[in-house]
This record gives structure tokens, C-alpha cells and sequence, in this order.
């Protein structure tokens, strides 16, 4: 069974064209490349004795978690996947 993305009901189509790769970090809704915001969240930082450590901190959202939970956020564009 092909995995179908929540935002645009597409199916993955096996050749790599439509991935859907990702949950939701809300929500859990499956979601494609195309419908994944990436959101820097200091939820997924480490504290040490010098602060936070840099680490990967991104959380992936549909668009409707994303407008609820961090309207503000920035989006990761161009992130490296």
C-alpha cells in the first residue's frame, strides 16, 4: 500500500517523483516533500553548561499545525533532507 500526503491526497508513485517521508509533528498527518514546513523548535535543543547545543532542531508540520502552534516561525527553506 502507496503512503498518500494528508495536505494533497497524492499518492507515491514508486519512482520518486511524489515521496511522502514525514509526519506531521502535531498532528501526525503523512505529508510529501512538497506540503512539509520545516520549523526550527528549541523543543529538540540539548541544554549544556555553555546553553544550547546546536543540534538539529527542525520539526516538520502540515500547514494548519504550523499557523496554530508557531505563527511566527520561520520556515527552513532549502533545508538539506
Amino acid at each position: 500500500m502507496a503512503w498518500k500526503c494528508s495536505d494533497c491526497d497524492t499518492e507515491e508513485d514508486g519512482e520518486g517523483k511524489v515521496v511522502v517521508d514525514a509526519v506531521c509533528h502535531h498532528c501526525g498527518k503523512p505529508l510529501c516533500r512538497s506540503h512539509q514546513q520545516a520549523v526550527l523548535d528549541d523543543a529538540f535543543a540539548v541544554t549544556g553548561t555553555g546553553g544550547l547545543i546546536p543540534l538539529d532542531r527542525i520539526a516538520l508540520h502540515c500547514e494548519s499545525c504550523r499557523r496554530a502552534h508557531h505563527p511566527r516561525a520561520t520556515l527552513m527553506d532549502g533545508r538539506t533532507r
